[in-house]
């Protein structure tokens, strides 16, 4: 890919979206106009079909997406508000680890209210081709970016192990820094990754590195919908028909994988895209809660609290808000939740 390569990362796509703050500001304030901030990523395809199937305006909503790039720079607009009220937005679509930060950080006052996505096969560990048990790594090298997804499944894969993050020696790197992996420096033995990194990587070195292992079995990366409390409470009924729509868009994707791929064509103005049509297999899609988002996001808490990212106690019957999903969408919330 050479220089294109951040092109093809969805996940981080760098998408210049302007947002008008002002007008963010007062989208919401009717029940039926309701503005939702969004990374654009495959794993939230449901959102991207329930706006071009008109699944939103079934439900009586007038929905505005504002897609944002950077999870950080979306939450930053979202708790930055006005006259006194917080956020720009009534929803939030984002990823997992910037939720649990930006919840904690808000008082309680945000609630996360679902899955929308999530997908473990993305997640990827590279080794040399000499590495090839996990007691391998004993003494190696790790390259991973510290604090990211990739680094929590890093500490889940050592855990199931046995192993500690002591037991190796970690580098912090970026996310594509395997596709300019230099094997005969010898700097890195390992990288916890994500794709389309990994792939890129291995069709470069060819036999001298190999796929170690994915994240399935021990963690899935999230996509997750969020809203204040306040607005739930000022705004009630809002929330299960976004979820009603969600589902909808959730059940085109799956069937209609076509029209997910011309999406992202005309959001992206690119023409290959193949690193799509790989998110669109790998990804997992729900619109709910179960026992696999809570076991996930146990671990996670944990993981967290031990890399000094959370500083209290997190426990996900807490974190996550199941009313709105048993309002809209009983059957898509497990009894763990009730």
């Amino acid at each position: 890919m050479g220089k294109a390569k951040g092109i093809w990362r969805i996940r981080t796509f760098a998408l210049i979206a302007t947002l008008a703050w002002a007008a963010a500001a007062e989208a919401g304030h009717e029940d039926a106009k309701v503005l939702i901030l969004a990374q654009p990523t495959a794993r939230g395809d449901a959102l991207w079909m329930a706006l071009t199937q008109g699944f939103f305006k079934e439900e009586k909503l007038d929905v505005t997406v504002k897609w944002v790039a950077s999870g950080k720079e979306l939450l930053r607009a979202f708790e930055d508000g006005k006259d006194g009220r917080r956020g720009a937005g009534d929803f939030v679509l984002v990823s997992e680890l910037l939720t649990v930060s930006f919840w904690q950080t808000t008082d309680k006052a945000f609630a996360c209210l679902g899955v929308v996505g999530r997908d473990a096969d993305a997640y990827v560990a590279v080794s040399r081709a000499e590495i090839n048990t996990s007691q391998d790594l004993a003494g190696k090298t790790v390259g991973t970016r510290l604090g990211s997804t990739s680094a929590w499944f890093l500490g889940e894969y050592l855990r199931a192990h046995q192993m500690k993050e002591r037991d190796v020696r970690l580098r912090d790197v970026p996310s594509d820094a395997v596709t300019t992996w230099d094997l005969d420096r010898g700097d890195v033995d390992v990288f916890f990754t994500v794709e389309p990194y990994a792939a890129q990587a291995l069709r470069t070195h060819g036999g001298r590195i190999h796929r170690l292992g994915t994240a399935k079995g021990y963690m899935h990366g999230y996509m997750l919908l969020g809203s204040w409390k306040w607005y739930l409470r000022d705004h009630p009924g809002v929330a299960e028909r976004v979820l009603r729509a969600l589902e909808k868009g959730r059940l085109h994707a799956l069937q209609q994988k076509a029209e997910v791929l011309q999406f992202a064509r005309g959001m992206f103005n690119v023409e290959d895209i193949r690193p799509v049509d790989a998110d669109y297999h790998s990804t997992e899609r729900l619109v709910g809660l179960d026992r696999v988002t809570l076991d996930d996001f146990q671990k996670l808490g944990r993981w967290m609290k031990e890399a000094g990212l959370l500083t209290e106690t997190f426990d996900p019957k807490v974190f996550f808000d199941p009313q709105p999903l048993r309002a809209g969408l009983p059957d898509h919330v497990s009894p763990e939740f009730k």
